[in-house]
């Protein structure tokens, strides 16, 4: 693997294929509405402080539906 940041990570076969195992590995000990069903790979970094986090690491949960809104929809 030759990538150097996270929008050439995104891209990379063998991280969506490492993801994809991770997740059906948490969905075993997940109840069916805990699963994760759909999930898709951003190609930017959420740091700490930024638009998508606060400075202690929570999820901004409005600005990041209202700035991902149409990869949302798209899945």
């Amino acid at each position: 693997m030759s990538a150097s940041g996270p929008a050439e990570l995104a891209l990379e076969p063998a991280v969506a294929e490492a993801i994809r195992q991770g997740v059906e590995r948490a969905n075993e000990s997940l109840s069916r509405v805990e699963q994760i069903k759909r999930h898709l790979i951003l190609a930017e970094e959420w740091q700490p402080g930024g638009t998508e986090l606060t400075p202690t690491m929570k999820l901004k949960r409005r600005p990041i539906a209202q700035k991902y809104a149409a990869e949302i929809e798209s899945m």
